[in-house]
């Protein structure tokens, strides 16, 4: 039996008394860490889906990139990982200064 791993944090509470709750955070034996120098985003009729891309390889007449994973989002879970990240850039930015992104990496070139 494989270990869970619990992962504890505050969090601010949704509700109107403005308290704050715990949140458990159970990776399951599905779980699994991928890191990604890319990412290409899609919109489907019912979902988002962000292509995470490592290795880009050129020939003659392309690129050619390797995906390491696909995340499927539903419609809310896209906008609450937009505003989450949102946050988090302009902290990090705050701190850090400015994360400059190349016209070429947007273009996933």
């Amino acid at each position: 039996m494989e270990e869970e791993i619990v992962i504890e944090e505050s969090v601010d509470d949704m509700v109107s008394d403005g308290g704050n709750k715990k949140m458990a955070i159970v990776r399951t034996p599905l779980f699994n860490k991928t890191y990604a120098t890319n990412v290409s985003v899609v919109k489907t009729d019912s979902d988002f889906r962000v292509e995470l891309f490592n290795e880009k390889f050129e020939t003659k007449d392309e690129s050619v990139y390797h995906s390491d994973g696909l995340v499927i989002l539903t419609n809310q879970a896209a906008k609450k990982l937009l505003m989450s990240l949102t946050d988090a850039i302009n902290d990090y930015e705050e701190e850090n200064g400015e994360i400059v992104v190349s016209e070429k990496r947007m273009s996933c070139e």
